[in-house]
């Protein structure tokens, strides 16, 4: 697919999931506007566009991925998932459509049904990545990456099963039939605390959300600080506090430092939540997506860290719709239903990039032990001669990486981001450091 048409599709797309997702926060105060013909048409255009990203986001991934989601059964298994489900909220979705144009009324069973089917999804996604991970851990203990990203993913698994029993739970005291008439309320409105296990599971909830995304954050300043000179190490710094920031303002609502008491105030509270939450992970999603330019001629590497920026801009707007409220139309439905392909899209490329750049330290201290041994290399290296020593052992070590690579490639279908001119440019490194050795004996 052209790379514009694609940009332009997804643009579009990000533009009206972060009007539906924000609606879908405060529909209750705006029931005459979604109710209105011009509601029901930006409704009606959302679905739409979400049937269009959701087939342009599964060929992008079939195209550019295909050999690593077929690397494993698990893997296989995974994709089917994803594929699957995304089908089956596509086929509600117009389902609710339908009902909405010539019945003027929908099912709050379909509400239900395609939670459900989020919540399942997604935890067997996240729970399989999350098994996959500390397997690779095990193999490789150094990689403490993959293990911080391993624990993430079994976190999300207990957030969304959370987040699904609860809003199943609250969709069943709705009304059987939403009509425009229906009266639009949120849990949070009638909620009381009473200290019982339900606040337990939700305070829990609220914990793991927060430790989630900070792990998020320090898995991923740990695995792209390898490249951080390539972007420059105070862009990269201030890319990965960003977010952070953002996110640390929807922390209020948490421990409730602020509660709104008038409409307007709740109004204005919740628009400026929801947009918090989304910009956290647009900045996120920024931070790879800088990444992956500078890792352009990678292009293995870079498709790894675009699939992460895609899917973090995705998951925060994912992360914002809800269909507990049942408005009329379920305003958060196409961006909640984003919820799977998103993760999916995260865990692809968070998995890629964690085991290339796991297994390209594991070549560097390979090389790095190579050029240790060869006694007679480092003993006449001198400086008229280093450029073409370092050439001479470069193409030597060429042939260790390609053996390397394909033992890489046929265990997970990654490929190593070590190109030859990071070979050459760490015998430099490795023959400065014994050369500091030597001038300090």
């Amino acid at each position: 697919m052209n790379r514009y048409i694609f940009s332009t599709v997804f643009i579009i797309a990000i533009v009206l999931f972060t009007i539906e997702g924000t609606i879908s926060q405060v529909s209750d105060i705006l029931v005459k506007e979604t109710t209105s013909f011009l509601g029901i048409s930006l409704f009606v255009a959302v679905s739409i566009m979400f049937i269009i990203t959701s087939f342009v986001l599964i060929r992008l991934i079939k195209s550019s991925m295909s050999n690593f989601v077929n690397s494993s059964m698990r893997m296989i298994i995974m994709n089917r998932t994803m594929l699957v489900t995304q089908l089956a909220l596509i086929g509600i979705l117009v389902a609710l459509v339908m009902q909405i144009i010539f019945l003027s009324q929908y099912y709050t069973l379909s509400l239900i049904l395609a939670t459900a089917i989020i919540t399942i999804s997604a935890t067997v996604i996240t729970v399989i990545s999350a098994l996959i991970l500390f397997e690779w851990y095990r193999y490789n203990r150094s990689s403490y990456v993959v293990l911080i990203f391993a624990v993430t993913f079994a976190l999300s698994a207990y957030t969304f099963i959370y987040a699904g029993i609860d809003d199943i739970h609250n969709l069943i005291l709705k009304n059987q039939i939403i009509t425009p008439k229906s009266e639009v309320t949120y849990a949070s409105d009638t909620y009381v605390g009473t200290g019982n296990i339900q606040d337990i599971l939700r305070n829990i909830f609220e914990f793991v959300g927060t430790l989630n995304f900070i792990l998020l954050i320090a898995g991923s300043a740990i695995m792209l600080r390898h490249y951080s000179t390539k972007t420059g190490r105070v862009k990269f710094w201030i890319l990965i506090i960003l977010p952070l920031v953002y996110f640390s303002t929807t922390l209020i609502d948490t421990f409730e430092l602020y509660v709104p008491k008038s409409d307007t105030e709740k109004f204005n509270y919740y628009v400026y939540t929801s947009l918090a939450g989304i910009i956290g992970g647009l900045l996120l999603g920024f931070l790879f997506w800088v990444i992956s330019r500078a890792m352009r001629p990678n292009k293995s590497v870079a498709n790894y860290l675009i699939f992460c920026a895609y899917g973090f801009i995705l998951q925060s707007l994912a992360s914002v719709g809800g269909l507990a409220a049942a408005s009329y139309p379920p305003f958060g439905y196409a961006t909640l239903s984003m919820s799977v392909l998103s993760s999916y899209m995260v865990i692809l490329g968070l998995y890629s990039t964690a085991i290339s750049i796991s297994q390209d330290i594991r070549l560097r201290k390979h090389i790095k032990n190579l050029t240790l041994s060869d006694s007679g290399f480092l003993s006449t290296i001198g400086e008229a001669q280093m450029e073409k020593s370092v050439q001479s052992k470069a193409s030597e070590l060429e042939d260790v990486v390609k053996e390397q690579r394909k033992e890489l490639e046929k265990k997970t279908g990654i490929e190593s981001s070590i190109q030859e001119q990071d070979i050459k440019g760490y015998l430099l490194e490795v023959l400065q450091e014994v050369d500091k050795y030597k001038s300090n004996k």
